[in-house]
């Protein structure tokens, strides 16, 4: 918990390091639209863009995992419904024997 808490604080202390540094404006050229901004947040923006890309391109397989955690969590009900049943057929050991001889015989 710590240890992300200080992480956190290095990227916000190194951020702000870099907006303070970078301060010059360019221009950015997209087709026929030009966007005057400083460089820091060019940079930032860039980040931001790729960070969200990159969160799109993992939501399929989250979803996907819900998904099974989902299905999986009906079967462990089913199955906890069928073991909490009594067991009503009776339990001949004979019968149990002759299938224990059967299948050493074989």
């Amino acid at each position: 918990m710590y240890s992300a808490l200080i992480i956190f604080l290095l990227a916000v202390f190194f951020a702000v390091a870099f907006f303070l540094q970078n301060p010059e404006s360019i221009t950015l050229n997209f087709f026929s639209l030009t966007i005057e901004a400083s460089r820091a947040v060019v940079f930032l923006s860039a980040l931001a863009s790729g960070v969200l890309l990159g969160a799109l391109a993992f939501l399929p397989s989250l979803f996907k995992k819900s998904r099974l955690v989902t299905q999986q969590q009906k079967t462990i009900i089913k199955l906890e419904e069928a073991a909490a049943e009594p067991n009503l057929t009776p339990f001949n050991p004979e019968e149990l024997l002759e299938e224990v001889n059967d299948v050493t015989k074989t």
